[in-house]
């Protein structure tokens, strides 16, 4: 292979809200605005019992792992105002780095909100006016560096920033985002807003009327407003927001190129006396809703972390394995359940829903759960079996780091596909509760030499080691064509990335 994984290019840390004036000086407080944040729990077993496990943090891990370094001093205080340093420093600066394109940048754009620096006007900024602060540091950190590119990564808030300057900004200065940034990750965004399943809309109109420290920016009317370019605003055929989807970057940024995680543990996330988690609901991971948490269309792993705390997913080590491949993978595969008999859309009193857990060789966490025990199976749709196509899954694979040491990559993928009867009295009837009419789990060994694959696999209910050789189709065991037709298949799209 040409290489062993990704380009590594500088990356632009951007943090999520702080909502009041006191989470704002702890947040300044910190040089790294909570990307240093570790943990020290992790939930395990199937009652969920709390085990001591060490995870140092992403920034650390970057720093051990990657070798990357952080640069902190690119922000000087001039006449009460904060603005970056000249070309100059930053160049002398950058140059005290081993490798430059190894640096982490942390936005710290509440330090012109802060008290403590002694500002002359401590201001609270508008979303638009943040996302031009990060277009004026990418274009010095490209220019330190001489980086061609560099990689976003964003909490909470932090994405939605990241989309304003891809959607709005970079349009208005008629450029490309895609110039600019070559990956995109968020961790809990609430791309489709936040809205409150108990208030329903009244907690969206209270929120856009109060406007307090910018509580509006996570309603989809302001979304509309800091995602779309002036002069679109400006033109009455285009002033309505009404078809608008908070969740669609259209077409302004490759999605290819974006990563979305996404929690399902709200019953953990402890900030607020657990208001928030009663307000959205046990769908969410406490704060945001899962169906709100992701880009259209982008790559998507859901694990069992909650928005913060100590369960948080920045702070976790599931967070931090699919960070890495996405920007360093040199694999990517997608995974999906294909040519699932359509017969079972004659079943007009049944629906169904599919569990998925994936895991990799030598890792001490599965890196994507959809389950229904967290309140996120995939719900197949009658468009999927129409189409006889039901994405599961995009992994990335890094190859350098196979625990073999030989760039072979094994992963576990573990399905469930379940069967619920419309039926007012489902429950009384032959329903037995986790009980899935064809479950198993499927163990691939894949490995790509001078840009071809080799790949073998097994059905652990037949097989336990990997040896049947395939190219992109492996057909379900008997039991399973049984339940979901003779021609189902698992359908693995494996190809470089870079």
């Amino acid at each position: 292979m040409h290489n062993s994984h990704s380009q590594q290019l500088p990356i632009i840390y951007v943090c999520g809200y702080a909502s009041t004036q006191q989470d704002v000086e702890s947040r300044v407080s910190d040089p790294f605005y909570g990307f240093n944040t570790g943990s020290a729990h992790i939930r395990v077993g199937d009652q969920g019992i709390p085990k001591k496990f060490f995870f140092e943090s992403p920034l650390i891990r970057l720093m051990t792992d990657y070798e990357y370094l952080p640069i902190l001093d690119y922000q000087q205080f001039v006449n009460g105002e904060f603005e970056n340093r000249d070309a100059q420093y930053l160049n002398e600066r950058v140059k005290k780095l081993k490798d430059p394109l190894k640096s982490i940048w942390i936005y710290r754009f509440y330090d012109v909100t802060s008290e403590s620096f002694g500002s002359n006007n401590p201001v609270r900024l508008e979303i638009e006016q943040i996302a031009d602060g990060l277009k004026k540091l990418i274009t010095d950190v490209k220019q330190a560096t001489k980086a061609n590119k560099v990689y976003l990564v964003a909490y909470s808030m932090g994405g939605l920033i990241c989309r304003s300057l891809i959607q709005k900004v970079y349009p208005e200065n008629n450029e490309k985002a895609e110039d600019h940034i070559d990956k995109f990750f968020t961790y809990g965004t609430p791309h489709g807003g936040i809205n409150s399943q108990i208030a329903g809309g009244f907690f969206e109109q209270l929120t856009n009327f109060l406007e307090w420290n910018n509580i509006d920016d996570f309603n989809p009317q302001r979304m509309f407003k800091y995602f779309t370019p002036a002069k679109q605003l400006s033109n009455p055929a285009q002033q309505n927001s009404e078809n608008f989807n908070p969740q669609s970057l259209d077409g302004t940024f490759p999605v290819d190129r974006v990563f979305s995680l996404i929690g399902t543990n709200a019953k953990d996330y402890e900030p607020g006396l657990g208001i928030s988690q009663k307000l959205v609901g046990l769908q969410s991971d406490g704060l945001v809703q899962i169906d709100r948490a992701y880009v259209k269309g982008s790559h998507r792993a859901y694990i069992y972390r909650t928005h913060g705390g100590r369960y948080g997913m920045v702070n976790s080590e599931s967070g931090f394995e699919n960070l890495q491949r996405f920007l360093f993978g040199n694999i990517k595969a997608k995974i999906s359940l294909i040519n699932v008999d359509r017969e079972l859309l004659n079943r007009e009193d049944t629906f169904y829903q599919m569990e998925v857990r994936f895991s990799i060789r030598g890792l001490p966490v599965a890196i994507h759960e959809q389950t229904i025990e967290h309140n996120s199976p995939i719900t197949i749709k009658t468009e999927d079996l129409q189409k006889k196509h039901i994405p599961l899954f995009t992994a990335f694979f890094m190859s350098d780091r196979s625990a073999t040491g030989d760039d072979t990559c094994r992963y576990l993928l573990h399905t469930c596909f379940h069967s619920f009867s419309k039926r007012q009295d489902w429950l009384f009837k032959e329903h037995i509760e986790n009980m899935p009419i064809w479950s198993d789990r499927l163990l691939v060994d894949t490995k790509i030499i001078d840009g071809k694959q080799t790949a073998t696999y097994s059905w652990r209910s037949v097989d336990l080691e990997p040896k049947h050789k395939f190219t992109k189709e492996i057909p379900l065991p008997r039991n399973g064509q049984k339940e979901l037709g003779q021609q189902a298949a698992i359908h693995l799209d494996i190809s470089q990335w870079d």
